[in-house]
């Protein structure tokens, strides 16, 4: 969409039949943005997941739903950028969040891409905010230590391999992990490749071969077994009750 067409839409939606989000749902979004919490934000998707269609059913036309969506979508853009900025956020960051995304809606094509495209953005926003408070909360090692795996996480992470990234012999580094975090790196980094295999099981169509090879497990049945453990459920049965 245009500039003119999006300035438009804005000076003119008091003159429309429009539908408002309640602030007490928008504020559990902000609320988990300010905390860094990027679980909440899946959780929240998956909690709202309907909510394209409600939003089709009480429009006229698949068009009347998009402009009506994607006018929600810009104006959540500027008020998680508030949020996100009031919580500690650098000011360019959290624009350049917000620009991009807005870029995106432009893209859309479908009311659930708009909705995607939200929540992907709300997903950015906390991920940006945890690493802010990792930074206040734990020592600059460790933040070094827990992004350097975060980001390595469709490799083959070995243990000395982090620790060489901050300097350290792998016990010291493994120490660090035990007494800031109260678990071993090698526990941190299963926590973590478990949480992006359920943000795959749910945000994506990979099949489950597919997410144990993209997360670096070497074999499907290693993978299934560590998520159930984790779980209590296997990601088959874990993608039925969140899909």
């Amino acid at each position: 969409m245009s500039e003119n067409r999006t300035a438009n839409m804005v000076l003119s939606r008091t003159r429309r039949n429009q539908i408002y989000l309640p602030y007490a749902r928008k504020k559990l979004y902000f609320d988990a943005i300010a905390k860094g919490d990027d679980e909440a934000i899946a959780a929240l998707s998956q909690k709202n997941y309907e909510y394209p269609t409600a939003l089709y059913n009480r429009c006229g036309s698949y068009s009347e739903a998009m402009e009506k969506m994607y006018y929600e979508a810009v104006c959540a853009a500027a008020e998680m950028c508030l949020a996100s900025i009031q919580a500690g956020l650098l000011d360019m960051v959290a624009y350049d969040i917000r620009d991009e995304f807005i870029r995106e809606f432009d893209n859309a094509v479908s009311l659930p891409d708009l909705y995607d495209l939200v929540h992907g953005m709300a997903h950015s926003y906390a991920v940006k905010m945890k690493y802010i408070i990792r930074e206040k909360k734990y020592s600059p090692r460790l933040v070094k230590m827990m992004t350097y795996i975060e980001e390595h996480l469709t490799e083959k992470i070995e243990l000395a391999q982090v620790a060489d990234h901050v300097s350290l012999s792998r016990t010291y580094a493994s120490a660090i992990f035990r007494e800031e975090l109260g678990i071993t790196m090698s526990e941190f980094i299963m926590n973590e490749r478990m949480l992006e295999a359920k943000r795959m099981l749910t945000d994506t169509e990979l099949t489950v071969a597919a997410i144990a090879d993209r997360l670096a497990f070497c074999s499907q049945s290693y993978f299934t077994k560590n998520f159930t453990a984790a779980e209590g459920m296997t990601p088959v049965e874990y993608r039925r009750m969140n899909g």
